[in-house]
């Protein structure tokens, strides 16, 4: 055999296993970069949960001005049969676009100590019932790390 043949021979021998590390090497980084495109997307949809928990809250607030203090005989009648039913109606409709499977996990909590209302939207339990499934990766981990608990707060004196 001559020099130039050993060298194909070789050549060709190298190319193959080449293949196999690169093919290596793709498993290898791919895993990392889908676990990071992963946690981007669900950390997205976390966060637009948040907002939309923030701004629910927050219309759910600005709702309780509308109320009419005067047209109720009492301090209590005034939140029970005014501010609450008004509250809670406008947080549903701000929500109205979330599955009904999830929405059904959204509790609202209106409270009104003197005059400052106080309005908390919250989905407890979110890491027990994600709308993205949650993945756990070897070395890595969970996929996102997320809270337990979404929840958005306003408050407004009335």
């Amino acid at each position: 055999m001559s020099f130039s043949g050993a060298m194909k021979k070789w050549y060709r021998r190298s190319r193959k296993t080449v293949r196999g590390a690169v093919a290596i090497e793709f498993a290898l980084l791919f895993i990392v970069f889908f676990a990071l495109f992963y946690a981007i997307v669900s950390y997205a949809i976390v966060m637009m949960l948040q907002s939309a928990f923030m701004h629910a809250a927050e219309e759910g607030a600005r709702s309780a001005i509308a109320v009419d203090r005067l047209a109720y005989s009492s301090s209590a009648s005034y939140f029970n049969d005014g501010v609450d039913p008004q509250v809670r109606t406008t947080v549903d409709a701000a929500l109205d676009w979330l599955p009904s499977g999830s929405k059904s996990k959204v509790s609202v909590e209106v409270e009104m100590p003197a005059s400052m209302l106080s309005v908390r939207v919250v989905y407890a339990g979110y890491t027990s019932d994600p709308l993205v499934p949650i993945l756990t990766l070897p070395f890595i981990g969970q996929v996102p790390k997320l809270p337990d608990d979404l929840a958005g707060t306003a408050r407004i004196n009335l």
